[in-house]
């Protein structure tokens, strides 16, 4: 890390002075402005923890479980060489709403992209009829792909190449009208007022080997804003 943090030592509010937070020496963790009565519901996942029940797996004897790696992992296993597969976080918390913004972003590798079918990002819990994932088809391209009711979209094309057990960072910002949409923390695309599922999401990993394929997540983030 170049150079030195700046200190705040009397901290950092969010809220205005008159506010009940307003001498809240941290930011206000469940407002995100004083006065419009907006705030960030946001799950994010290092891996470094687990909880039973958190994410409900799919797949005749595939698993998600820890792994050991630097900052935390967790890896999807397929239970046979061919079982299509998926770990989805099981309460579905995430709503495209018009006007209100929404982030995504993950940080994952697939252990080989020849061959496998596999996607990441948002969907309704245990159904894939509504959603929106960057859709990797064998060979390691990545589309990103609106479902609304089971019709599939493909929003972008293109939007990054993975390799073969490669670390690969996708994420989208959506800002109540269109999505941004980054690989490797670089902006490759607007899709300007998608159509975009009404229906609540949860962050999911998917993966269709041909062989002994896995994918490892290093984290996810998942943020919404309401209204509060």
């Amino acid at each position: 890390m170049a150079g030195r943090p700046i200190n705040f030592t009397n901290g950092i509010s969010t809220v205005a002075k008159t506010q009940p937070l307003g001498d809240f020496p941290i930011p206000d963790p469940f407002h995100s402005s004083s006065n419009s009565g907006l705030g960030v519901a946001h799950y994010a996942h290092d891996f470094l923890t687990t909880t039973t029940g958190d994410y409900t797996v799919t797949g005749t004897g595939s698993t998600f479980a820890l792994t050991n790696v630097v900052g935390g992992a967790a890896i999807l296993t397929p239970g046979g060489a061919t079982t299509a597969s998926s770990a989805y976080k099981t309460n579905t918390f995430f709503k495209f709403v018009p006007g209100n913004k929404a982030w995504f972003a993950s940080r994952f590798m697939i252990s080989s992209v020849t061959g496998p079918t596999a996607y990441v990002g948002l969907q309704a819990g245990g159904s894939a009829a509504d959603g929106l994932w960057f859709a990797m088809a064998s060979g390691g391209t990545f589309n990103l792909v609106s479902t609304v009711s089971s019709t599939a979209t493909t929003l972008v094309s293109g939007v990054a190449t993975a390799a073969n057990a490669t670390w690969i960072e996708l994420a989208f910002y959506y800002n109540g009208t269109d999505l941004l949409v980054f690989a490797n923390g670089n902006l490759v695309a607007r899709a300007a007022s998608p159509n975009l599922t009404s229906a609540l999401l949860s962050p999911v990993f998917q993966i269709t080997p041909t062989a002994t394929q896995t994918l490892t997540v290093d984290f996810v983030l998942a943020a919404v804003e309401v209204s509060r």
